[in-house]
């Protein structure tokens, strides 16, 4: 999801994508608690592999987890590695 959310948005801050890719996560998730996307897993198997069928509470600390990798390397990756050089 964060790598999706940097696609999108490629001038995304780390903190930023993050949260964005954790709270769309998150609201797939608990979408599960409604049935919907069971409905539309059992019709499509696109539907199935994006959306789940089934609310799993743990899925929800490992979403944090991934998020927190995601801004960590993000960050890492975007940050300058030596101060700029003055005149």
């Amino acid at each position: 999801m964060y790598t999706l959310v940097l696609l999108v948005a490629p001038r995304t801050r780390p903190v930023m994508a993050a949260a964005i890719a954790l709270g769309v996560s998150w609201m797939i998730e608990f979408a599960q608690l409604t049935g919907i996307p069971a409905e539309l897993a059992a019709r499509s198997l696109p539907a199935r592999l994006v959306l789940g069928s089934t609310f799993n509470p743990p899925d929800l600390l490992w979403y944090g987890v991934g998020a927190l990798l995601g801004w960590i390397v993000h960050a890492r990756v975007t940050s300058p590695t030596s101060p700029p050089l003055e005149d």
